[in-house]
Parts: C-alpha cells; sequence; structure tokens
C-alpha cells in the first residue's frame, strides 16, 4: 500500500504543469510604408524601432517576434500577451485606436512582416495628451497553440493603427511587453512522426523534422496528439489533445500495439500508427484545429479504452478529416502516434 501510494505521488509529480514562463521579443522593428499601399519599403532605424503611425502619407509598424521553440510539442495551457503603447508625438488628433496581430515568425524582421497574414487576438486605444499611454493583455491560448502545432519556433506580434490620422507612437520595446506561456508536462511520449523519420508520408507531405507533427494536410501543417495528466487506472487524470488539424471531425483511438514497429504504414493523406487491439475513444469536433479527449461529460480514457486494473501500455492517435483535393483521392489524415504507460 505504500509502494503503490509512493507510486501514485511519482505520476501526480510528474503530471503537474510548470508555472508560466515569460517570453520577451528579441526581435524589434518598425516598417515603413510610404506612399501608403501596404507593403513597407523599408525599416525604422533606432530608436524607433517600436513606431506605429498612420497618416495619410505613410504608414509605420511596429513588429515583436518572441522564440517560442522551448514550447514545441507541449500542450498550452494559457498563454496570456501583455505590454504597453506610449505616446511619441502628443498632439490631440482625437482617440487613437489599434490592432494587435500574432502570425507565425521566422527570428528575423522582414520588411513583409508589414503585410503577412496574422491573426487578430485584441484592439486597444487611448487619447493623448490627456493619456500618454495603454496597457493592454489578451488571452491568447489557442492562437498559441495552433501556431506552436502548426510548427512554429517564432511567434510575432504586429501592432498596427487603425484611426487616422494617428500621430507617433511608440511599442514598448521590451521593457513589459511579454508573451507568458504555461504549458503542461506532458504524459507519455510520441512516435511515428511524419517528418521522414518514420515511414514516408504518401505523397512527399512531410511536416518539418523536429516538429513532431503527422503528415501534412491541405492546411500545410500535420496534426499533432500529445496527452497529460496523471495516467492512473485508480484516479485517471489523463487527457489526449489534438491540434493543427483542420475545423472538422477528429476520431481518437487506441490500440494495444504499433504498427510496422512503431513506424507506421500510408493509410489516407497520413500514416496509421496504431494497430491490435482497437478501440475507438470518440468523436470531436475541432475549433481553431483542436480538440480533446475527454472533454466534459465524456467517460475517462482508462474506462472507454478499457485499461485493465493492473495498467500497461497503449497507443493513441487521431484520425481527422480533410476534404479538401489534397494527396491522395482520401479525405483523411491522422496525427502522429502517442505511447503512455498506465500505472495501476
Amino acid at each position: 500500500m505504500i509502494r503503490r501510494s509512493f507510486a501514485l505521488l511519482a505520476l501526480l509529480l510528474a503530471a503537474t504543469h510548470a508555472e508560466a514562463t515569460d517570453v520577451v521579443p528579441t526581435v524589434l522593428a518598425s516598417t515603413h510604408d510610404a506612399p501608403v499601399d501596404g507593403n513597407a519599403d523599408s525599416f525604422n532605424g533606432s530608436p524607433f524601432e517600436g513606431l506605429i503611425r498612420l497618416v495619410a502619407s505613410q504608414e509605420d509598424r511596429a513588429i515583436h517576434e518572441y522564440p517560442v521553440a522551448a514550447f514545441t510539442g507541449q500542450t498550452v495551457l494559457n498563454a496570456t500577451l501583455t505590454g504597453t503603447v506610449a505616446v511619441n508625438n502628443a498632439f490631440d488628433n482625437g482617440v487613437r485606436t489599434f490592432e494587435f496581430r500574432l502570425y507565425a515568425g521566422n527570428g528575423a524582421a522582414d520588411l513583409s512582416d508589414h503585410s503577412i497574414v496574422a491573426v487578430l487576438v485584441g484592439t486597444g486605444s487611448y487619447h493623448p495628451p490627456t493619456q500618454t499611454s495603454f496597457a493592454y493583455s489578451f488571452d491568447v491560448t489557442s492562437q498559441v497553440a495552433t501556431l506552436l502545432g502548426g510548427g512554429a519556433t517564432w511567434i510575432g506580434l504586429r501592432v498596427q493603427a487603425t484611426s487616422t490620422p494617428n500621430f507617433p507612437n511608440i511599442l514598448d520595446v521590451g521593457l513589459t511587453t511579454k508573451l507568458a506561456i504555461d504549458v503542461s508536462s506532458t504524459t507519455g511520449s510520441g512516435y511515428c512522426f511524419g517528418d521522414g523519420s518514420a515511414t514516408a508520408c504518401p505523397c512527399g507531405n512531410a511536416s518539418a523534422p523536429g516538429a513532431n507533427q503527422g503528415c501534412l494536410s491541405s492546411l500545410g501543417t500535420g496534426g499533432t496528439l500529445r496527452g497529460d495528466g496523471l495516467a492512473s487506472v485508480s484516479n485517471d487524470g489523463f487527457t489526449l489533445r489534438g491540434a493543427g488539424m483542420p475545423n472538422s471531425s477528429a476520431l481518437y483511438f487506441q490500440g494495444t500495439s504499433t504498427l510496422n514497429g512503431g513506424l507506421g504504414l500510408a493509410f489516407g493523406d497520413g500514416l496509421r500508427c496504431v494497430a491490435g487491439s482497437v478501440i475507438r475513444l470518440g468523436t470531436k469536433s475541432n475549433v481553431v484545429g483542436a480538440s480533446q479527449y475527454p472533454a466534459a461529460g465524456d467517460p475517462t480514457v482508462s474506462v472507454r479504452g478499457l485499461v485493465p486494473l493492473a495498467g500497461g501500455q497503449y497507443h493513441y492517435q487521431v484520425w481527422y478529416r480533410n476534404a479538401a483535393a489534397f494527396c491522395t483521392s482520401s479525405t483523411f489524415n491522422l496525427s502522429n502516434g502517442w505511447s503512455v504507460t498506465w500505472a495501476p
């Protein structure tokens, strides 16, 4: 009994997630567009790396990029973007409004960052000279999870003015700016990745090495599967989390063995990695490319998967719909595989 208690305690400690990690931007820039045509022509020099402006003749957008490679393959529990925008020219031109957008960066300031496709995560405003600055804070959990699930190792922030005239403002260059990311420690390990380290993907649609994804879908990303929480049959807190998929249906399933020695075999647009006695755990609808099993109201994984009281090793995968004309004539793809050893 004491031995079993120590084993459960060790599992609980292993499944406890870390505190949020504050990531500061290491790429700081401001792009300049004149005359205004939506494409940057140059960068603003020091000390105006955070310049934001919009007037009839010119526009400046502030760019930050955050290094996030350390979070690859982990489940994002929470992510918060915070910082400050301050006045650089205090002329009263009414309320100044701004948009904050995130994109997959590359660790370098590029003129194309001025117009790269980016997801709106929040807005802000203030009214100089009465107000000299404003602080922002946005919950970006789903956006960060999607970018990481898509293989991003840098996350870019673009701040742009939306009111005009909007005289010069400065995005704080790292004093208060941060991206706080809270991830859970994973339980188990991944295998059968679509990056060429296992069986080749069906159409040369390999994902990036080290991204720990399945084969690429029509979105240009590979589906990912991770597990976290306590994998104990007597105290099941284990969750399977899929990401990097289209907003479609996703079937979570379990097997008693790996296929082809863990290398998988081509199946649809991806690789089938799970074999043996297979149980369908449940079908979910992806939102922002992600879903999980169990969700509220679902049986636990061990109950639905009929994991015996003694525990043992089991293997998991997500089979998701990808109806776009891509790769083979099939309309589905799969995530990487995920193996877990259950404790009693």
